[in-house]
C-alpha cells in the first residue's frame, strides 16, 4: 500500500513538472500573470517541490480585501462571495476592489509608510500635516497616476505649487538634510542602502562605490530649508553653488564629482553668467531660487526606464506588498552579490510595468490573477521544509500595523456604524449640496472620524520611526494593548450597528455564530465551532450574562492568530 502510495505520488509530480515545462514554452509573450505562473513552477520544478493547492474562497476574499483595500472584507461583502459559483467571481473582484476608493487610500498608506517611515514630524514637517500629505497620494492612486510621475511630482515640489505641495513632506520630514535625502533617495527609489559608501567604498558590496553615494549627494547637497514668515509655511530653496568633495576614511584619497546617477554619466552644470545664477537671491527672507536646479535635473534624471534600478526597485517592493516577501530581500540590497531570486521573473514584472507606462494598478491585477498570488498557505503533506523564496504558498505575514487597526474597526462594526452616521448627515445637506465630489474624497470623509484612532492603534503594533518596515515583531506592551487596553474595550461594546449588537439580535446559535465568524475571520464556521459557541451561550443565565458571553467570544476571536495574520 505504501509502495502504490509512492509510485502515486511520482507519477504525479513528473505529471506536473511536464505541465510546468509546456506551461513555460505555451506562456512565453502571454499575459503577465500567466508569465509569472510559468516562471516560478519552472523554479518549483527544478528544485522537485510541489506548490500548495490553490486558496479556498474564504481564503482568496480575505487576502486580496487585505491586500488591494488594507482591510478585511465586511460579513456581507463576504457571504456575497462565497455565495457566488460563478467562474470569474475572483478576477470580477479583483478588477471591483483595484478600481475602488479604498485602493486608493490602502496605496497612499503603503506609499506614506514606505517613504516616510514613521518618522515623528520635526517642527519643518508640521506645515504638511498626515492627512494633507496622504490625501495627496490618494488622489494620486484613485487617479492611476503612473509611479514615475508621482515620484518626479515628490522630487520636484519646494512646496510652492499647490497641485504638489503635500510632496514636499519627504524633504522636510528629513529636515531638508542632504545626506539623510541620499541615503533615502537611493535605497527607496533605487533599491540601493549606500548608507556605508558615504565613508568609503562598501566593502561588502563592489557595487556600492562612495562615488556613487556622492553622485547622488551632489544633487541634493545644494538643498536648503527655508521658512516663509509671512505665509507661515516651511519650504524648500536652493543655492546655486556648492561641489562636491569626498575623502575615504579608509584610504585617505580624496575624489570629487558632479551629479551623477550609479552606472550614469556625470551631469555638468551649464554655463551661467557671473550675476545671473539666480532668479531670486537666497537673501535675507527670501527663499533662494537658481537659475539651474540641481535638485530638478534629479527629479528629471531619477524617474525614468533607462535609469538603472528605478523601476525594478518598484516593481519588487509592490510584488514584496502582495506576497510578503521581495524578489530580491532585502529590498534596498540590489547587487550582484544579492541576486535576485527568480532573475527572469524580475526581469518580466520590469518589462511590464514601463511597457505599461509604470501603471501599479494594472501590475498588482496581474500579480493578484496569478496562480501564484492565489496559492494556499497550506503546504502539501510530507513537503518538508521549503525555503520561503521559492513562493510555493501564500506566505503566513502578520497583518500590518494599519491593516490590523482599520481590520479591528471593520470587524466590530466601528466603520459601518460611522459610515451610517455620516450618511444621515449628509442627506440633511442635500438641499444645499450641488457638487458630487470625487469617491475618493468621499470615502476618506467617510473614515475621517475613525482617522486617528486608527493611527493611535497602528502606532502600537508599528516598528521605530524613521526604520524600514520589517516583519511583525510582538511585544508585550502589544499583548498588554490587547488583552487590557480601554481602546479595546470600547471598540468591542455594544453601541448601535456593532458587531454585538447584530450579535445580540441573533437569537439561533447557527446564524449568530455564523455572522461573527463572517465578521471576524472572514469565513463560515465549521459545526464544531457552532457547536462550541452553542455551549458557551448556554451557561449565560440572563442578557447581562449572554452580552458579557459574547464580548469575550468576539475578543476571543480578535486575539486568534487566525485574525492577526494574512494567509
Amino acid at each position: 500500500m505504501k509502495t502504490s502510495a509512492r509510485v502515486l505520488r511520482v507519477v504525479g509530480f513528473a505529471l506536473w513538472f511536464m505541465a510546468g515545462v509546456l506551461t513555460v514554452a505555451a506562456t512565453a509573450g502571454g499575459p503577465l500573470h500567466q508569465q509569472i505562473d510559468a516562471l516560478v513552477e519552472q523554479r518549483l520544478a527544478e528544485r522537485n517541490i510541489v506548490p500548495s493547492e490553490t486558496s479556498s474562497d474564504a481564503e482568496f476574499v480575505r487576502r486580496i480585501h487585505l491586500d488591494l483595500t488594507g482591510v478585511i472584507p465586511t460579513a456581507g461583502q463576504v457571504r456575497s462571495f462565497l455565495d457566488d459559483s460563478s467562474p470569474d467571481r475572483r478576477q470580477r473582484l479583483i478588477d471591483e476592489l483595484i478600481a475602488s476608493p479604498d485602493y486608493a487610500i490602502h496605496m497612499a498608506r503603503v506609499v506614506d509608510v514606505m517613504l516616510i517611515e514613521r518618522r515623528i514630524p520635526t517642527i519643518r514637517s508640521y506645515d504638511v500635516p498626515s492627512p494633507a500629505w496622504r490625501s495627496y497620494l490618494t488622489q494620486a492612486f484613485a487617479e492611476n497616476r503612473p509611479w514615475d510621475r508621482i515620484v518626479r511630482d515628490i522630487l520636484t515640489s519646494d512646496g510652492t505649487d499647490e497641485a504638489n505641495a503635500a510632496g514636499v513632506k519627504f524633504a522636510l520630514v528629513r529636515d531638508v538634510e542632504p545626506h539623510l535625502l541620499t541615503r533615502d533617495v537611493g535605497r527607496l527609489f533605487l533599491g540601493i542602502d549606500l548608507q556605508c559608501a558615504r565613508c568609503h567604498d562598501d566593502p561588502r558590496f563592489d557595487a556600492y562605490r562612495q562615488a556613487d553615494y556622492f553622485g547622488i549627494y551632489a544633487f541634493l547637497q545644494r538643498m536648503t530649508a527655508f521658512r516663509d514668515n509671512k505665509q507661515n509655511v516651511s519650504l524648500v530653496g536652493e543655492k546655486a553653488d556648492g561641489g562636491t568633495m569626498f575623502v575615504s576614511v579608509f584610504t585617505a584619497e580624496s575624489g570629487e564629482t558632479s551629479p551623477r546617477l550609479p552606472g550614469g554619466e556625470m551631469i555638468i552644470d551649464p554655463p551661467l553668467e557671473e550675476g545671473n545664477e539666480y532668479v531670486v537671491k537666497p537673501e535675507a527672507g527670501e527663499r533662494g531660487v537658481p537659475v539651474y536646479s540641481r535638485r530638478l535635473k534629479l527629479a528629471e534624471l531619477l524617474p525614468r526606464a533607462e535609469t538603472q534600478g528605478f523601476s525594478r526597485n518598484i516593481v519588487n517592493r509592490i510584488w514584496a506588498t502582495m506576497l510578503g516577501r521581495g524578489i530580491v530581500e532585502p529590498l534596498d540590497l540590489h547587487h550582484p552579490g544579492n541576486p535576485p531570486s527568480h532573475p527572469e521573473l524580475l526581469a518580466a514584472l520590469d518589462e511590464y510595468f514601463v511597457e505599461e507606462g509604470f501603471d501599479t494598478r494594472a501590475l498588482m491585477r496581474e500579480i493578484a490573477l496569478s496562480r501564484t498570488y492565489q496559492r494556499s498557505s497550506m503546504l502539501p503533506a510530507d513537503s518538508g521544509q521549503i525555503p520561503a523564496d521559492v513562493f510555493a504558498a501564500a506566505r503566513l505575514r502578520g497583518l500590518k500595523p494599519e491593516q490590523f487597526a482599520w481590520s479591528l474597526l471593520q470587524a466590530t462594526g466601528r466603520i459601518e456604524q460611522c459610515m451610517e452616521a455620516l450618511e444621515t448627515a449628509q442627506k440633511s445637506d442635500e438641499a444645499t449640496t450641488t457638487d458630487e465630489p470625487p469617491a475618493w474624497k468621499t470615502r476618506l470623509a467617510q473614515l475621517e472620524p475613525l482617522d486617528r484612532q486608527a493611527q493611535q492603534l497602528a502606532e502600537v503594533f508599528a516598528g521605530l520611526p524613521g526604520q524600514p518596515a520589517g516583519a511583525f515583531q510582538p511585544t508585550v506592551d502589544q499583548a498588554l494593548h490587547l488583552l487590557n487596553s480601554p481602546t479595546m474595550v470600547s471598540l468591542i461594546q455594544n453601541a448601535p450597528s456593532t458587531l454585538l449588537a447584530r450579535l445580540l439580535a441573533i437569537t439561533d446559535v447557527k446564524p449568530l455564530t455564523e455572522e461573527l465568524y463572517l465578521s471576524v475571520l472572514s469565513r463560515r464556521p465549521d459545526d464544531s465551532e457552532v457547536a462550541e459557541v452553542g455551549r458557551v451561550l448556554e451557561s449565560a443565565g440572563s442578557a447581562e450574562q449572554e452580552r458579557e458571553t459574547l464580548t469575550t467570544l468576539v475578543w476571543g476571536l480578535l486575539l486568534s492568530s487566525e485574525f492577526r495574520l494574512n494567509h
